[in-house]
């Protein structure tokens, strides 16, 4: 009782003295207009008016990006509820069960259709015949000429040109990685021409008017996602291209664009792809050039097996197939572990002069060191040298039957046949009946810890397996060249009314 009583003589003498408070002010005010005349109460009164009149149709200052984003958050953001009080009868309140997780939507896969083409591309014509000639004449024409380096250094200049506009820093790089002139079959799906614009990152947050702190909080994906949009508008807006089609979904976005013969640049028109700080092309141009330099035949033989897995449609990376860079890996493994008549063609990754610098240290912390394969000495004459239609042969026949794609990784890291390390993810696929499959794993020689198979799917998975068993047929079959190239095309089933006019290798991802 007497705390009681104590609380309320305190909120008597509160209220008391906040009446008090009350009456002086209405004292003050009253002292204070009562000297005052008629006059200049009006004034005042008129004064309080126009003020109050132009606050109300004064123009406000338009809110910032941060003031939208928060006010944003504020509108979105969930409210807490209050906490809910026990049952009045004292029984303890049973907190409700947490919902259960709900499962992502299983990605379906949908195979390919055929669709009718005004202009269907054909199987290669050879000059010559037989096997080993066929490959001959294929190869001379596979690797790019000096037409073709002419080609892109111009288009280099004028890409730069119409960039520097908006990205003043900008510094474009071209490669080639094959003919212009040579191949058809998927030649807009899958460019042999890579356009790299390397801007400063601090510029690009500049232009993008992104709103972040030494880069923090800043979603690099969206960033350099925006960049390329803003720069392929420019590239064909000003500079002439023809946009093909945009890949995001990889680590490296990157567009497909089409350049034109009225450009003058080349007598064929011929597609790039363009993409903003990308490696991989870099990697790729790396790895390909020193595999000449060690043995001509390994750059001969990457070339051709990226010809023929254009050809046969498995190297489309849109639709989940392995891309060019990860055939040349598969085809390097090859020659460093699966030539048993010569031994290793090529050394590990510490051989390479160029591209052994570009292993990062916790790649070269993750793998170890390895002592490249020794070679063995089997003659110095040429005639003791598997050809490259042999080497083909022998490609073939190593995935198709020796790999073992289950407990074997593709690393020309190691260069050993050996099983993936636990801290390298297998990638599992699942197919349409339900049954699991384990995808090729192979390690990213430049990032520790990085399958770069981890993107084929069941279709993808199971279009592998079949053009790696239809080539090494007909290869020991004994069959030509043009046969096994022959380009790929999915089973006519139901075709529509009205054609699509694309060619297998015009098909949009």
């Amino acid at each position: 009782m007497n705390l009681q009583a104590m609380r309320f003589s305190v909120v008597g003498t509160f209220e008391k003295s906040s009446s008090k408070n009350v009456a002086i002010l209405f004292a003050a005010m009253i002292c204070t207009i009562i000297p005052l005349d008629i006059s200049q109460l009006s004034f005042a009164l008129i004064g309080a008016l126009a003020y109050g009149l132009l606050q109300a149709f004064s123009p406000r200052p338009a809110k910032t990006v941060c003031q939208l984003e928060a006010e944003r958050e504020r509108t979105f953001a969930p409210r807490a509820s209050p906490p809910r009080r026990a049952p009045c009868n004292g029984s303890p309140h049973r907190p409700r069960k947490p919902p259960a997780p709900v499962q992502a939507p299983r990605l379906v896969v949908k195979p390919e259709v055929f669709k009718p083409s005004s202009m269907p591309v054909s199987a290669p014509k050879f000059a010559s015949s037989g096997w080993e000639d066929e490959v001959t004449e294929l190869v001379s024409q596979l690797a790019p000429g000096a037409a073709e380096d002419q080609a892109i250094q111009l288009l280099v200049a004028h890409v730069k040109t119409s960039i520097q506009a908006f990205f003043p820093q900008v510094e474009i790089t071209g490669f080639a990685h094959g003919s212009l002139t040579c191949g058809k079959a998927f030649g807009v799906a899958v460019p042999e021409v890579d356009i790299v614009a390397n801007i400063n990152p601090n510029e690009l947050m500049w232009k993008l008017k992104q709103n972040a702190r030494n880069g923090q909080n800043v979603d690099q994906s969206k960033l350099q996602k925006s960049a390329v949009r803003i720069c392929t508008d420019r590239l064909v807006a000003h500079a002439g291209l023809k946009f093909r089609r945009s890949g995001f979904r990889g680590d490296e976005p990157r567009v497909t664009l089409l350049v034109p013969i009225k450009l003058g640049f080349f007598t064929e028109a011929f597609p790039v792809d363009f993409s903003i700080n990308s490696v991989t092309p870099f990697y790729t141009q790396a790895l390909l050039t020193e595999c000449g330099q060690i043995d001509l035949r390994a750059k001969s033989l990457i070339l051709l097996v990226k010809r023929w897995a254009k050809d046969r449609g498995i190297c489309h990376a849109a639709k989940g197939h392995l891309a060019p860079y990860l055939w040349s890996l598969l085809a390097m493994y090859f020659m460093q572990v699966g030539v048993e008549e010569e031994g290793p063609l090529l050394p590990t990754l510490d051989g390479f002069k160029i591209s052994s610098n570009l292993i990062s240290s916790s790649s070269k912390q993750a793998g170890g060191s390895s002592p490249p394969p020794s070679r063995k000495n089997t003659g110095s004459d040429d005639g003791s040298k598997l050809s490259v239609g042999q080497l083909f042969g022998k490609f073939l026949h190593f995935y198709d039957k020796c790999f073992d794609q289950k407990g074997e990784v593709i690393s020309i890291r190691s260069g050993q046949r050996a099983p993936p390390g636990l801290s390298l993810p297998l990638h599992v696929v699942v197919s349409e009946d339900g049954k699991t499959h384990v995808a090729p794993t192979i390690e990213d020689p430049f990032k520790a810890n990085s399958n770069l198979g981890a993107r084929m799917n069941s279709v993808s998975l199971a279009r592998f397996h079949e053009e790696l068993s239809r080539a090494n047929q007909l290869y020991v079959r004994g069959d030509s060249l043009a046969e096994l190239l022959t380009p790929w095309a999915p089973e006519a089933q139901d075709a529509p009314e009205k054609s699509s006019g694309s060619s297998p290798g015009e098909q949009d991802s």
